[in-house]
């Protein structure tokens, strides 16, 4: 079995450009093979320091993501505390 790689960054900007390259480089990498990419989001503050970068990566094909949620609060959709709006709000829909 292969060790999981383990990376540290000083800031929350650097996860964000490591995020935007590591998301975009799989995902077409994926896509090219699969002709798909799912992804799982988990809530918190992780969707929008993902979207900071990878929301304007032109290189990224959002059509073939399949996007799923891993710890979806109970509340609807729309609301403030949703992690598919926060996704939605902050990653899809640009």
């Amino acid at each position: 079995m292969q060790q999981p790689k383990v990376y540290s960054f000083p800031n929350a900007d650097q996860v964000a450009q490591a995020l935007d390259k590591f998301l975009a480089q799989t995902s077409a990498e994926a896509i090219k093979q699969h002709g798909k990419f799912s992804v799982a989001f988990s809530g918190g503050s992780l969707p929008a320091t993902v979207a900071k970068y990878l929301k304007d990566n032109k290189s990224v094909d959002f059509g073939k993501w399949f996007v799923f949620f891993s710890d979806e609060r109970c509340v609807e959709h729309t609301d403030a505390e949703s992690n598919y709006k926060l996704v939605k709000d902050e990653l899809l829909s640009h």
